[in-house]
């Protein structure tokens, strides 16, 4: 039986659906559309299962490709996919099934936003990162040379639909980098789901239990859904879901994308942050030591910062950071996250001592 998690956000409500077969959601809305439609992904995804897109390709569906790197998620992108639904005849009624991971979400919403000034679009996600965390919330966007998801827009798709069996083929390392999101947040929000993850650790990331799984799917979506609910816009209370991401985001940039998968990079980044959360927001040393323990688990590649300067750099092109100041995010315990204002680039830098 499916679980259902509705994101409240008024006129832009949506559900996540948990269980969903992705083909036939797919379908379902195909049928109640009388415009052309079209499926974005990545080869590798269609090629691991092929008979399920022949199958919606039959039913008369477009599909594109883009590519599989973070590279993708740039402007020569958007231009081919935009280029492509005009080609076919899509119009404002069609709707755009983004079928992938964090690029193709990314992507696929901004494309949805823009394209004839707004269509409808639906995520399905076909990462761990992707159903617990990129695919909700609207954000969209594409990468520029300087920073990041620096061009995007707040656009919600129209429905979230979690089907687990494309975990069955990911990767080990980007199964294990994914589940990072999930620990933060434990971090920021549930010491009872970081207390789960960090004593299940073996369990999940050995067996990839479907039911423990869709425990941790499903209350990572509830967190992230009450937060967005409450702060649709990133004004306050959703910048929490940024632990570890200021510093992550740059040393990700620092390496061009090609050393760190996201949440490897997002592991280093809270290794940083739970430094200054306990140097300047009194982060007890037991929860710091815990929280430090739990990160432990992670097998990360190996990174030498060389240039801290040049990292700091990267971390000022950050869209939380105005003038001479920006929100960190800090926790005062585990389960609780604070936005912070007084942290200093020097601090940032001393932080990065424990990398």
């Amino acid at each position: 039986m499916s679980k259902v998690i509705q994101v409240d956000l008024g006129r832009d409500s949506y559900n996540i659906v948990i269980g969903n077969d992705f083909t036939s959601s797919i379908k379902a809305k195909m049928n109640e559309s009388n415009s052309i439609c079209i499926l974005v992904t990545q080869k590798s995804i269609y090629n691991a299962f092929e008979s399920k897109f022949s199958e919606l390709e039959s039913a008369g569906l477009a599909i594109h490709f883009i590519d599989e790197k973070e590279s993708a998620k740039s402007i020569d992108t958007v231009v081919g996919i935009c280029n492509k639904m005009a080609g076919i005849g899509c119009d404002r009624s069609s709707t755009l099934f983004a079928v992938g991971g964090g690029v193709v979400g990314d992507i696929s919403g901004f494309v949805a936003s823009i394209f004839m000034r707004g269509i409808d679009y639906m995520q399905f996600p076909t990462t761990l990162l992707g159903m617990i965390d990129s695919s909700i919330g609207g954000k969209t966007g594409v990468n520029l040379d300087s920073g990041k998801n620096l061009i995007g827009r707040i656009h919600q798709p129209n429905e979230v639909v979690i089907d687990t069996s494309f975990l069955n083929t990911l990767p080990q390392k980007e199964f294990s980098a994914s589940l990072a999101e999930a620990m933060k947040y434990g971090l920021i929000y549930d010491r009872e789901l970081f207390d789960y993850i960090m004593h299940n650790f073996d369990d999940i990331l050995e067996s990839k239990d479907v039911s423990m799984l869709e425990k941790i799917i499903t209350k990572s979506c509830e967190i992230k859904s009450k937060i967005v609910s409450e702060d649709v816009d990133e004004n306050g209370l959703r910048m929490i879901l940024n632990f570890g991401h200021t510093i992550g985001h740059a040393i990700e940039a620092y390496f061009d994308y090609e050393k760190l998968l996201h949440g490897e990079a997002i592991v280093y980044g809270m290794k940083c942050a739970l430094y200054l959360s306990k140097k300047v927001n009194n982060l007890s040393e037991n929860d710091y030591d815990e929280a430090l323990n739990a990160l432990s688990l992670f097998t990360l590649p190996p990174i030498d910062i060389e240039d801290h300067d040049g990292l700091i750099e990267f971390v000022k092109r950050d869209k939380k950071f105005k003038g001479s100041t920006i929100k960190f995010i800090l926790i005062s315990e585990i389960g609780n996250a604070v936005i912070s204002d007084s942290i200093t680039l020097e601090d940032i830098k001393e932080s990065l001592t424990v990398l």
